[in-house]
């Protein structure tokens, strides 16, 4: 399911096809009403707006699917697949979603670079 331009992960299965199937993915783990959880999910969108399109953005509500394992019930955080493994985790949400973007872009980036992925945050 689609969810303001992001697909949201409803099982085990989807979040594995997700990951194994797609180059790039990040993941948001996030709390439905919780100011934090939107603060971050504000500072994703807007990255998600300026980035590579082969980049697939999705999340996942921590408070509904008892899939997940328990230490990825921790919201907010954004996670970053590559080639199916994960290579970038950002917890907690910084006080502005200006600040949250500029770190998740900068650490991103930073990834990326050392693996030469060359792909636009």
């Amino acid at each position: 399911m689609v969810v303001d331009g992001m697909y949201e992960l409803r099982s085990r299965e989807e979040f594995i096809r997700a990951v194994k199937g797609n180059e790039v993915v990040f993941i948001e783990y996030y709390v439905p009403g919780d100011r934090d959880s939107e603060n971050l999910s504000a500072a994703l969108k807007n990255l998600e707006e300026g980035a590579d399109p082969r980049i697939l953005f999705c999340r996942v509500n921590v408070a509904e699917h008892s899939w997940l394992p328990e230490s990825w019930r921790r919201a907010p955080c954004v996670e970053v697949y590559y080639m199916g493994e994960r290579v970038f985790e950002h917890y907690g949400s910084l006080s502005t979603v200006d600040l949250n973007l500029q770190a998740l872009r900068r650490g991103v980036r930073s990834v990326f670079r050392g693996l030469n992925v060359n792909l636009r945050v």
